[in-house]
C-alpha cells in the first residue's frame, strides 16, 4: 500500500466509524499491518487508515518497547477507537524528562515536540496482526485499556489523524520548534510557519 504525504487532502478528513466488518475491511486491515512492518528508511510505530488513502476509522500500532525493538514486532489494530479518560498534565517527552520528538510517514523528514496527554484510556475493538494471518472467523475483541507514556503518544497521534490532525498542527498552535532531519541531525527550520501552512 501507498502512504500519501501532506498535502494530501484525505490527511484532513474526519473519519466515520466502521460499520461493515466484513473480508473486505479484514484484508485491508492486513494490509495497513503489513505496510508498517514492511515500512523503513524511517520506520514507523503507528499507521493510520487515512495514511494510505481509506476512511476506516481504524489504525495499527506497534506498542511495547520490547515489541518495538523485536526483528518480528506484533501490531495491534485499533478499530473505532474513543479515548474516554485521560491524565490531566501534558508531556513533550517522556515521563522521565527524555526529549522524545514525533515524526510521521505521511510528512517525511519533519520532527518536532508535540504536547500529549502522559496516560490515557482507550475504548477500542482490537485484532492482532497474528489473528489476521487467518482471515477466516475473525471476530474482534472489545478492549477497555490504559496506555501510558511513548505507547499513549503513539496513540494520541494516530487518532489525531482519524481526525484531520496532524502532528505539526500542535507545532503551529503551541508555537513549537519543527525540526528536519539531515545525515542523523536534528536541524531547526527557520521558516516553520511558511512550511507548515502548505500542509
Amino acid at each position: 500500500m501507498k502512504i500519501v504525504t501532506a498535502p494530501h487532502p484525505r490527511l484532513r478528513e474526519i473519519v466515520e466509524e466502521v460499520k461493515d466488518y466484513d473480508k473486505k475491511f479484514y484484508r485491508f486491515l492486513h494490509d495497513l499491518a503489513d505496510t508498517l512492518l514492511k515500512k523503513d528508511n524511517p520506520k514507523g510505530v503507528g499507521l493510520a487508515s487515512v495514511q494510505v488513502d481509506k476512511n476506516y476509522r481504524s489504525f495499527a500500532a506497534i506498542l511495547g518497547e520490547t515489541n518495538q525493538n523485536s526483528d518480528r514486532p506484533e501490531v495491534e489494530l485499533f478499530i473505532n477507537p474513543r479515548i474516554i479518560a485521560h491524565s490531566q498534565d501534558m508531556i513533550l517527552g517522556l515521563q522521565n524528562g527524555e526529549e522524545r520528538f514525533e515524526g510521521c510517514l505521511s510528512i517525511p523528514m519533519f520532527y518536532g515536540p508535540v504536547p500529549r496527554y502522559s496516560w490515557i484510556e482507550v475504548e477500542y475493538d482490537s485484532l492482532s496482526s497474528k489473528q489476521l494471518r487467518q482471515l477466516n472467523n475473525l471476530t474482534p475483541t472489545k478492549r477497555r485499556a490504559r496506555f501510558d507514556d511513548f505507547d499513549a503518544r503513539v496513540i494520541q497521534h494516530e487518532y489525531d489523524h482519524l481526525d484531520g490532525i496532524l502532528f505539526t498542527d500542535h507545532i503551529l498552535k503551541h508555537d513549537l520548534p519543527l525540526y528536519i532531519e539531515e545525515d542523523g541531525q536534528f536541524v531547526k527550520v527557520s521558516n516553520k510557519k511558511e512550511i507548515l501552512r502548505l500542509l
